[in-house]
């Protein structure tokens, strides 16, 4: 009998790991399988910021062999909210940004890939707003670069429209966009636009309705049936790329 494939959830920006244990739970609860959560802290991304993102790497690295030992499975599960879903598709690579860098090949040990409300593009406005880590993965790793070894699955949402003249959340929807992808006034999760949420040769499922983070409700982890919109569409679909809008019920 097989060892059912563990999960490894890696947070988003600015985030640590204790942030996503409810979310941890859900998971777990919806899919079946344990969920390990990768050590990342506050402290590690403003380190990340300030000069890239081979720690946050390592320390998914770290994650991925400690839920292979505890499991004893051959792979793991690989879900990233936000930018840790740009940390995953670094850690898949077998390139660094640094000559010093040991890279990882994390495509050995990972069977799935999910991006979940994650920028996988930047502009080039963007990249010089703090976007580096993002233009640098979508250029040495452009698309589902790892297909079909590594099966790339991405969930945006399509939560709120940026208006600089709008409600205070539109207008600070705006703000993050325009921050993002230097265009403001478009739809997106409230952090991520939708314009840089698509990956090519994943599949992708936009959740009408659905924002990024527990500020913008309901989010993608935040309640059951989010959850279980976004993994049970991929886990007994055929994986196919998908593109209309689905609600949540």
């Amino acid at each position: 009998m097989s060892i059912p494939e563990p999960i490894v959830l890696i947070g988003g920006f600015g985030s640590h790991w204790s942030d996503y244990r409810s979310a941890a739970r859900a998971l777990a609860n919806v899919s079946g399988r344990r969920v390990f959560i990768a050590g990342l802290t506050r402290i590690t991304w403003m380190l990340a910021g300030l000069t890239d993102y081979g720690l946050l790497v390592n320390r998914t690295h770290a994650a991925v062999n400690y839920a292979l030992k505890q499991t004893g499975a051959h792979k793991v599960i690989l879900v990233g909210h936000s930018a840790g879903g740009v940390v995953g598709r670094a850690y898949l690579g077998d390139r660094t940004l640094r000559p010093h860098q040991q890279p990882h090949h994390g495509y050995e040990r990972v069977s799935r890939l999910y991006t979940v409300g994650s920028p996988l593009r930047a502009t080039k406005e963007a990249s010089q707003r703090g976007m580096r880590a993002v233009a640098w993965v979508d250029e040495t790793y452009p698309g589902a670069y790892y297909a079909p070894q590594v099966k790339y699955f991405n969930v945006r949402g399509r939560y709120i429209e940026g208006k600089l003249d709008g409600s205070l959340r539109q207008r600070e929807a705006y703000y993050n966009y325009r921050f993002i992808s230097g265009n403001g006034t478009q739809w997106g999760d409230g952090v991520v636009p939708v314009s840089l949420s698509e990956l090519d040769g994943a599949a992708t499922l936009e959740l009408e309705g659905v924002g990024h983070s527990p500020g913008w409700n309901p989010w993608f982890f935040g309640d059951a049936s989010v959850i279980r919109a976004w993994w049970h569409h991929f886990e007994s679909g055929d994986g196919l790329p998908i593109r209309a809008s689905e609600g949540v019920a």
